[in-house]
């Protein structure tokens, strides 16, 4: 499950941006990531992952939250560029299979919800 190494990654981040906040009392509420859906992540097994590595830090008890984007596309035949309904291009105006992916790999931190006194 590669999802514990990821998760290992967002907790290390998280912490690091956490240290960067000179507020006293913080408790982080949730963290949200954008994970494209090309990258083959469970979300819940990084959702298990999340919990069980932020045990005993300033995670524990935050929610993780995964946003997955639409997965877009350009037709290299007749120029038409929108949503895809599936992981393989095909284009909704004329069924052209010659386009690009205009997205899918994004995996990134895209916010943190904290509370403080």
């Amino acid at each position: 499950m590669h999802e514990f190494n990821i998760g290992q990654t967002i907790v290390d981040s998280v912490l690091s941006e956490l240290k960067n906040i000179k507020e006293p009392n913080l408790k982080l509420i949730t963290t949200r990531v954008v994970i494209g859906k090309l990258r083959s992540i469970v979300p819940d097994y990084l959702q298990f992952a999340y919990e069980n590595l932020s045990k005993d830090t300033l995670l524990q008890g935050s929610k993780l939250e995964v946003v997955s984007p639409p997965l877009k596309g350009t037709c290299l035949q007749c120029g038409w560029s929108g949503e895809l309904k599936g992981s393989l291009f095909e284009c909704a105006s004329c069924g052209s299979t010659r386009g690009k992916l205009d997205g899918g790999r994004e995996l990134y931190l895209e916010n943190l919800e904290i509370e403080h006194d």
